[in-house]
């Protein structure tokens, strides 16, 4: 080995640049926080296109449940001078008016989004008419099976709760709002206790906690819809 060769050589260290950072290294913290502001309020702009009135869509169907399910608990309580047939068609005909107005809502509010969005408004305005058909069919088959009025309302009811509450967590997660998603939850457990109080009791449960969970969520949107158009 000759005088000059010590050992293996190591690899040099890297030599560390004197350089000072690009300025934009510093600014890009800035950049950052500006993007995730830009698309959060594309977010909020792609919810409200979509979703609709979401205020308007919660009080038409609090206002729809006042109408059918009061009309049902009056007659039910000798309140009301209706046969308990004659009441079960005026719930019929709102929850038709209000299935019909939040398709409506849902198909002007989607009109000139492309992409995904217009996919997903388009198949939850469509999951909003297939699963009231089959609701429809449902009730037909219910009513062919059970003979009691009160307990056949009972099951048909908490069929048409089901899907509304199922349909609310689902626009929930698609629109990113998580109060919607909340109320569906709210709406299953309504459905839960309108069913374990029986047919003497369901309508009571459905008109006085679940009209009002849909009218409180009509104000906490409107509320909360005012909020960010003042800021």
């Amino acid at each position: 080995m000759s005088k000059n060769e010590t050992g293996p050589h190591l690899p040099a260290a890297p030599k560390q640049s004197t350089a000072h950072p690009d300025s934009s290294a510093e600014e890009l913290p800035l950049d950052l926080h500006s993007a995730l502001r830009t698309v959060q309020e594309a977010e909020r702009s792609a919810r409200r296109n979509l979703g609709g009135n979401t205020a308007l869509v919660y009080l038409l169907w609090g206002t729809t449940w006042i109408i059918g399910y009061g009309s049902l608990w009056g007659t039910q309580q000798g309140l009301l001078e209706l046969d308990p047939p004659a009441a079960l068609g005026v719930l019929g005909v709102a929850l038709a008016a209000a299935t019909l107005t939040t398709i409506v809502l849902f198909a002007r509010s989607s009109r000139g989004v492309r992409g995904q969005s217009a996919f997903q408004g388009g198949m939850y305005g469509l999951a909003w008419a297939l699963g009231f058909t089959v609701m429809a069919a449902m009730s037909a088959v219910i009513g062919n099976a059970v003979d009691e009025f009160w307990l056949r309302g009972l099951l048909v009811n908490s069929i048409a709760v089901l899907v509304v509450g199922l349909l609310y967590i689902t626009g929930g997660i698609i629109f990113n709002d998580k109060a919607q998603s909340l109320l569906g939850i709210w709406l299953l457990l309504v459905t839960i206790a309108a069913l374990v109080s029986g047919p003497d009791f369901f309508l009571a449960v459905f008109l006085f906690l679940g009209a009002t969970g849909l009218l409180a969520g009509s104000a906490v949107e409107y509320l909360r819809t005012r909020r960010q158009r003042n800021g």
